[in-house]
């Protein structure tokens, strides 16, 4: 084999590698932080919501997170979730207070953009 046949080759074979990389494609950060989000989510907030595409939230009076999804801006949705200001009353019904972490909100709000139509 000739000093340029193995270097074509090489390129051939490059190329396939490069093609075959491409053809798999990596979970993106935000699909990624979605995963965690909805973790968390059935972990600590599915008790008493419904967090999917479908069914009533186990608790009657606490939000179905798809109408939240879709009724609210999710990034200002995560503020609030920051300073605290998502817990509410409804009767003798009320959310729970909790402290979550930048990543764990910015987990959540990364789900609940999952949950939109379309």
């Amino acid at each position: 084999m000739t000093h340029a046949s193995r270097h074509i080759l090489a390129l051939i074979v490059l190329a396939g590698s490069v093609s075959a990389c491409a053809a798999k494609p990596a979970m993106e950060p935000e699909s990624a932080s979605a995963a965690r989000g909805g973790v968390l989510a059935q972990e600590r907030c599915a008790p008493c919501h419904a967090i999917g595409l479908e069914g009533l939230s186990p608790v009657p009076p606490a939000p179905v997170w798809r109408e939240l999804a879709e009724a609210n801006d999710l990034d200002q949705l995560g503020r609030r979730m920051a300073e605290g200001k998502l817990v509410h009353r409804s009767g003798t019904v009320s959310m729970p207070e909790f402290t979550l972490s930048p990543d764990e909100i910015g987990n959540l709000v990364a789900y609940m953009k999952t949950l939109r139509a379309g």
